[in-house]
């Protein structure tokens, strides 16, 4: 399905996002415009997610204040308390700290049957000591009250075929979320939940980035079949 698969190890977030591949931001853009969708301006979310994540997985690199804008730095201020949540638990914990995972690691592959190159840049990537079995580990930050309800945005923010995208590229077996509120009710700590996508998610995934690939393929080629007709 994809072939050609290449580590880009020294690359930054943004020498990613440069790169000249289709990302699962490129699916979700693509969806929205088939669907009749408006543009979402997802800036200030990508920010907060990027602090999150920097937070979690390379707190190293992770400057928490910022002395000279206010609103950003609460919005840092709100990812660390977020990371230490998620820290505190002791599965997360183990991923982060023992699993000697790939943490925000770049990759490129061809998808085979449209021989587009794509780009995946997973949250954490762990191989087993056997390297027989690989997981996926993508890291959320959510606004629902508990676990059903976030259960329900698996599909409904495109979790699935996010999963299903980065596991076919990397050649994984499993995806595992796991997912820290951002609002915890009044005098509580936030909740952390961890939920691997079933066989039937990953299937239905599947189906729906292979669907968005074609799509970007006859975008392609529709203006050199314009130009041909002119």
């Amino acid at each position: 399905m994809f072939q050609h698969l290449q580590h880009h190890p020294a690359i930054t977030q943004a020498e990613h996002r440069a790169l000249a591949a289709i990302s699962n931001t490129d699916l979700s853009t693509l969806a929205d415009e088939l669907l009749g969708r408006p543009r979402r301006d997802c800036t200030a979310a990508f920010a907060f997610g990027s602090y999150f994540h920097s937070a979690t997985l390379e707190p190293h690199l992770f400057e928490p204040t910022n002395a000279h804008d206010p609103a950003d730095h609460r919005q840092r201020q709100a990812a660390a308390q977020l990371a230490t949540a998620v820290r505190r638990r002791r599965y997360p914990r183990h991923l982060i700290y023992t699993s000697r995972g790939q943490a925000e690691q770049s990759y490129t592959a061809t998808h085979e049957p449209t021989g587009l190159l794509v780009k995946v840049r997973p949250d954490l990537l762990i191989d087993s000591p056997k390297r027989q079995r690989r997981t996926v580990v993508d890291f959320k930050t959510t606004s629902c009250r508990d676990l059903a309800q976030f259960l329900t945005t698996v599909e409904q923010y495109g979790y699935d075929r996010q999963g299903a995208f980065y596991a076919d590229v990397l050649q994984a077996q499993r995806v595992v979320l796991i997912a820290v509120q951002k609002k915890p009710l009044k005098g509580q700590e936030p909740q952390v939940w961890i939920v691997e996508l079933t066989a039937g998610q990953m299937d239905s995934g599947r189906k729906k980035y292979e669907r968005l690939l074609k799509a970007f393929l006859q975008q392609q080629c529709r203006p050199v079949v314009l130009a041909l007709q002119s």
